[in-house]
């Protein structure tokens, strides 16, 4: 009865048993530590208010643009010779993934 629940591959064994006790046993550490966890937490306190990479936000709209401004800023010179790609199309964005994707599987199968 043990072989049925187990499938023996190459690259070792998979036993849906193991599989749901490490799930039950993640869950139950998870639960654990959530239930150990501080309740110093208070609503309509400044606990609140935005905090983003360190620092307090008077606006609470933080764009993408402001959020990743040294990430686009190191990487400047790449993203301009990227922008003349950016057709806003989403088929074209659709068609450029598939010919990667092709090219990589031809590579993959070589």
């Amino acid at each position: 009865m043990r072989e049925a629940l187990t499938v023996l591959t190459g690259q070792g064994y998979w036993s849906p048993l193991i599989w749901a006790a490490a799930a039950l046993g993640t869950f139950l550490l998870a639960g654990l530590l959530w239930w150990r966890g501080r309740r110093e937490y208070k609503r309509g306190t400044e606990q609140e208010l935005p905090f983003v990479s360190g620092e307090r936000v008077e606006n609470p709209r933080v764009g993408a643009l402001h959020l990743y401004w040294g990430l686009t800023e190191a990487l400047r010179p790449l993203l301009e010779r990227l922008r003349g790609w950016h057709s806003g199309v989403v088929n074209d964005y659709a068609g450029w993934f598939v010919v990667v994707l092709g090219v990589v599987l031809l590579l993959l199968l070589l």
